[in-house]
C-alpha cells in the first residue's frame, strides 16, 4: 500500500514535489521510521519521487498499524497543504 502526490491532486505544483519529499521524509523519522528515502529493504516505508507513479508516494505503509497509518495521513496531507501554499478546503481528503 502507498499514499501520494501528483498532478491529479488540487494545487499540485511540480517545482515543489522534492521540498514535499524532504518533509515528509522528516515526517516519518517523527515516527520512528529510518532511511525514509530511496528504496528500502524490508517492510519499511519510503519516500519515492517519480518512482513507479509519478509524484511523491511514501511506500510501504500496510505494515503499519491502522492508527498510525490514519495519523501519517492526516499529518502528510496537512504537509502538502502547506508546501503547497494551499487553503485547507481546496485540499478535500481521498
Amino acid at each position: 500500500m502507498n499514499y501520494g502526490y501528483s498532478s491529479f491532486c488540487p494545487g499540485w505544483d511540480e517545482s515543489k514535489k522534492f521540498e514535499l519529499a524532504k518533509k515528509l521524509r522528516i515526517l516519518l523519522e517523527e515516527f520512528g521510521i529510518r532511511h525514509a528515502s530511496g528504496y528500502n529493504p524490508g517492510r519499511s516505508p519510503y519516500i519515492e519521487v517519480d518512482g513507479l507513479y509519478d509524484g511523491v508516494r511514501i511506500r510501504r505503509i500496510t505494515h503499519m498499524s491502522y492508527c498510525k497509518r490514519k495519523d501519517l495521513v492526516e499529518k502528510a496531507d496537512r504537509l502538502y497543504v502547506d508546501v503547497m501554499h494551499l487553503e485547507q478546503s481546496m485540499f478535500k481528503k481521498r
